[in-house]
């Protein structure tokens, strides 16, 4: 399997520019300025980013040979009288000796440490990422719940104009009192819900909160979809939508609507996917490590040179050169080959497999995206209207006898449940974006 890398260097910085950009001129509860805020304040980035300030700090000092030795000391001292003039072999020496790794060993234990410098920036853009789907997910949610919390409290409202005109109704003997029991506990029910729903969107918060560092209970008073991400889940046709990256193939020509097809944005994974940059990263570094190896039993020279004083004697000066004898080589150097090659052959076999998980993903997110989008669409230009049509006629109706309640209980049923069900699909197509995003590496809507 060959394995390439692509670039050089990580700017980090630049992933995130444009939304910092973004966020500058935007409300303080505005989705750029949370993202911007969470890109600076999130825990696991800032932890990410130390991590790869260490292993960068790494790099220069892999590619230095070990320190020398400076020694000191006296040779043949008396035992019975300590002196250094007792005895012509007595002498006092200072001696330097340094080991030097054979040619190239340096170089290679410094590039597996650049390289796996270099992943760790990518880890870094990884993590950002993540925390990024995750806000965006967060803040997708609190929108939903703000929609949702909204048609209740309408349609908690219109039940209670039902249990008016019902009771009217009754007062006249026109209507009959289950009629007002029901209404009644219809309007229950969704009061019930509102209490849920509020449960639900304090909890979804405190997540939100968490991802941005700030305290559990920050209040956020506005949530809006992005227009883009509106723009593209209610399009009526693949001409009028936004480019987008991962619509429905065509089953015939394998294209897309808005332009490119899923094996595009799979190849677009594997250029931009900061988890696949970094594993490659791995296995490049890898590489080295197995040529290394395969260096073990080339020898370390261990090189010395001292110096003796000899008082009343001439002094003396000694020069020493060692190195190991690989006597176990089958045994030891020959097996770090092995491991090395072994743990290669493990993280190509890993790579692969991420490559398999990443383009699943990508066409699962893909066919959700799509499914999602037509649903709204059908939702919007067909479902509802019908909803408020039958809901309207209903109440016409009801006024005049023409129908009884349950008729238009159910149609002010069949309206709520296709309203939230419209804001639900919108939210759950934005945070299908995001996770798409965060699969792809890069944005996806243009």
């Amino acid at each position: 399997m060959r394995i390439g890398i692509i670039g050089a260097t990580v700017l980090l910085c630049a992933a995130g520019s444009s939304t910092v950009a973004a966020a500058q001129d935007a409300p303080p509860w505005s989705l750029d300025a949370l993202v911007a805020e969470a890109e600076t304040n999130n825990p696991e980035i800032v932890a990410a980013r130390r991590a790869a300030e260490a292993a960068a700090a790494r790099v220069p000092q892999a590619g230095v040979p070990p320190d020398p030795m400076l020694a000191a000391g006296v040779m043949n001292l008396p035992a019975a009288k300590p002196s250094l003039s007792a005895d012509r072999m007595t002498m006092a020496t200072v001696g330097l000796g340094a080991v030097l790794p054979f040619p190239g060993k340096l170089g290679l234990r410094q590039e597996i440490a650049r390289l796996h410098a270099e992943a760790a920036k990518w880890e870094v853009e990884r993590v950002r990422q993540r925390v990024v789907a995750d806000v965006k997910a967060a803040y997708y949610e609190l929108y939903f719940l703000d929609r949702a919390l909204d048609v209740t409290e309408r349609n908690e409202a219109l039940l209670a104009d039902f249990a008016k005109l019902t009771s009217t109704r009754y007062g006249v003997g026109q209507g009959t009192q289950p009629d007002i029991l029901k209404a009644q506990v219809e309007r229950t029910g969704l009061e019930d819900r509102l209490v849920q729903l509020r449960e639900q969107r304090v909890s979804a918060l405190a997540r939100l909160n968490a991802l941005l560092g700030r305290p559990t209970g920050a209040p956020l008073p506005e949530t809006e979809l992005p227009e883009l991400i509106r723009a593209a889940a209610l399009v009526h046709s693949a001409s009028a939508a936004p480019t987008f990256a991962s619509t429905e193939v065509d089953r015939e020509e394998g294209e897309t609507v808005g332009g490119r097809s899923v094996a595009d944005l799979q190849q677009l994974a594997l250029e931009h996917s900061p988890m696949i940059q970094a594993h490659r990263r791995r296995i490049e570094a890898q590489r080295r490590a197995v040529a290394l190896a395969g260096k073990a039993k080339l020898p370390d020279v261990q090189v010395s040179a001292g110096y003796g004083y000899r008082a009343g004697a001439g002094d003396v000066l000694s020069f020493n050169v060692s190195v190991p004898v690989p006597i176990f080589a089958a045994r030891k150097q020959d097996r770090y080959v092995d491991e090395a090659a072994a743990t290669l052959a493990e993280y190509e076999a890993r790579y692969d497999g991420i490559v398999n998980e990443l383009n699943a993903e990508v066409a699962r997110l893909a066919a959700e995206i799509e499914r999602a989008r037509r649903q709204l669409v059908l939702l919007r230009d067909g479902i509802l209207p019908q909803a408020r049509a039958s809901l309207a006629s209903a109440v016409s109706a009801y006024r005049v006898g023409s129908v009884d309640f349950l008729t238009l209980l159910d149609a002010q049923v069949k309206l709520y449940r296709h309203e939230l069900d419209h804001h639900r699909l919108l939210a759950d197509f934005a945070m299908n974006v995001a996770a798409l995003e965060r699969a792809v590496g890069t944005e996806v809507l243009r």
